[in-house]
């Protein structure tokens, strides 16, 4: 769950929609990274499914008694990560098998720093799970690769980013984007290694340093929680009882 807090309500938005979105946004650039690319559908494919493992559990999601805030994407507890990681790989691979080691992969950035032996466990499995697949696709060889997860990677930054920050307001930024949007490999700028991003108002973004595109929308699908009805009826059934909501961003 990708959550902002605010002082009346908690703005909250599903892993898998946050997914879709970065499938929704990358597609603009898909001329410029992956013209040709045989692999293009596996790649897309990959970017939109990449947090599927979260559908249900955000459908559902926990309340943390120490913060007396929901649990957020980011202070998830890390067993619950892996679970949620490996029946995600798991859907993917059922669907398109390289999709799935680029996902695997996505993942296993993000864990490989932490010491705990379940989650070095789940590391080394999903190491064994990507030679496996990828033995099945000679023609793929690790430079290819690379660029391909790069692509995912950027395509997420630039969904979280939206997710994670107030439209409009240019001055609070999350500690992930203090310096801009991280640029991957196939949208590398030679000038930075960060794209900007800016509001021009509550609705419009603006990136610079990239491929130019034409202008587009996609819209945020998301969930605004009351705070007093949390403390009524209890986090829970106030997620379930709210309803979602559509917020259109303009992209130039």
């Amino acid at each position: 769950m990708i959550i902002r807090s605010e002082e009346d309500k908690f703005i909250c938005i599903e892993q898998h929609h946050h997914a879709q979105l970065s499938r929704q946004m990358i597609e603009h650039w898909k001329p410029h990274v992956l013209n040709g690319d045989p692999f293009a559908f596996d790649v897309l494919y990959a970017i939109e499914q990449h947090d599927v493992g979260w559908d249900r559990f955000d459908r559902q999601p926990l309340w943390n008694d120490k913060t007396n805030e929901p649990y957020t994407f980011i202070d998830l507890p890390l067993l619950i990560k892996t679970v949620l990681y490996t029946y995600g790989i798991n859907l993917v691979e059922e669907r398109n098998p390289y999709a799935a080691a680029l996902c695997s992969a996505h993942y296993a950035h993000f864990l490989k720093k932490y010491e705990m032996k379940e989650v070095q466990q789940f590391v080394k499995k999903e190491a064994l799970r990507r030679k496996r697949i990828l033995n099945s696709f000679p023609e793929i060889d690790e430079l290819t690769f690379r660029k391909h997860l790069s692509l995912l990677q950027f395509a997420d930054n630039l969904s979280l980013f939206i997710c994670l920050h107030e439209p409009g307001n240019n001055e609070k930024r999350h500690r992930y984007f203090e310096k801009g949007i991280p640029l991957g490999k196939p949208l590398e700028n030679p000038e930075s290694d960060y794209i900007d991003a800016h509001w021009v108002d509550g609705q419009t973004l603006t990136l610079k340093k990239l491929p130019k595109v034409k202008p587009f929308s996609v819209l945020v699908k998301e969930k605004h929680i009351d705070k007093t009805t949390i403390a009524e009826k209890g986090w829970l059934k106030s997620y379930e009882e709210t309803p979602y909501e559509e917020r259109k961003i303009y992209v130039s």
